[in-house]
């Protein structure tokens, strides 16, 4: 499912953003401070639901929605506000649903169970699935099985620690401060890290995966539905089918934090 979210208020966008990736944790969710940003971005995202604040400082929602709706007429149209007033308004647009502030998970989840257009799934989410081993030496391969051909060496770490982070958004800090550990000034890097999202970007648009990697200000992380990958499926209680012999990522050394997790729930197989 492709996800935009809309409001000018950080925490507030933050909130929403967190409440939808609990209740769909394999969604692709975008968010966004300006209305106009989203707009112009919809036509590379293709979003198929949209959380839009309906009043903000520098857009109106309900327009939002309306420009939005002429890309995509069955595009699912969510308000979120913290004031009833608009709600006549919004359903005149034939909105799918309307959410108060705070937004929770149940609230979305609320709302997602009940879109007025129903979310096909993108077939190539199941059809062109990178496969990532991580039980042993970190590894990714196109969905032929042959070795992702990254440019730098750190691209394929970068990756290791989305992965690790189990589709769970990090920042750039969290990010760097594991990739480059051993350095004082791990910040430092930060335009190099550029450079390797830029590489990661590219080799999975050659994979027609290009929206495997989510993005956001001074985030980033994984879209699962576009990975096979063990650990994954340990997660998901496919332990014994997994391989899992008390390895995980052995050349990272601040992968030793989740292999003491795995190691931990593998006392009920072992």
């Amino acid at each position: 499912m492709r996800i935009i979210a809309v409001d000018d208020e950080d925490l507030a966008l933050e909130g929403c953003i967190n409440a939808i990736k609990k209740t769909e944790p394999d969604a692709t969710v975008e968010g966004f401070t300006s209305g106009k940003k989203a707009i112009e971005k919809a036509e590379d995202i293709k979003p198929q639901v949209a959380f839009l604040d309906v009043e903000m400082r520098t857009d109106n929602g309900i327009d939002v929605a309306k420009q939005l709706q002429e890309k995509n007429p069955k595009i699912n149209i969510i308000f979120v506000t913290g004031y009833s007033d608009y709600m006549q308004e919004a359903f005149a647009i034939y909105a799918s649903g309307y959410i108060m502030k705070p937004v929770t998970a149940a609230k979305v989840k609320a709302e997602l169970e009940h879109l007025r257009f129903p979310v096909e799934e993108d077939a190539e989410q199941h059809t062109n699935k990178l496969k990532v081993h991580t039980f042993g030496e970190f590894e990714v391969f196109t969905p032929d099985g042959v070795p992702l051909d990254f440019v730098y060496s750190k691209t394929r770490e970068l990756l290791a620690v989305l992965i690790d982070a189990n589709g769970a958004m990090r920042t750039f800090n969290q990010i760097m401060e594991k990739i480059w550990q051993d350095e004082d000034d791990a910040g430092s890097h930060r335009s190099y890290m550029r450079n390797l999202f830029a590489d990661m970007t590219r080799i999975f648009a050659e994979h027609n995966c290009s929206e495997a990697l989510i993005r956001r200000r001074g985030e980033a992380a994984i879209n699962k539905a576009f990975f096979d990958c063990d650990y994954f499926d340990f997660l998901d209680g496919k332990k014994a089918e997994t391989g899992f012999v008390g390895e995980y990522m052995n050349q990272y050394s601040w992968a030793e934090p989740t292999l003491g997790k795995l190691v931990q729930l593998s006392d009920d197989i072992w």
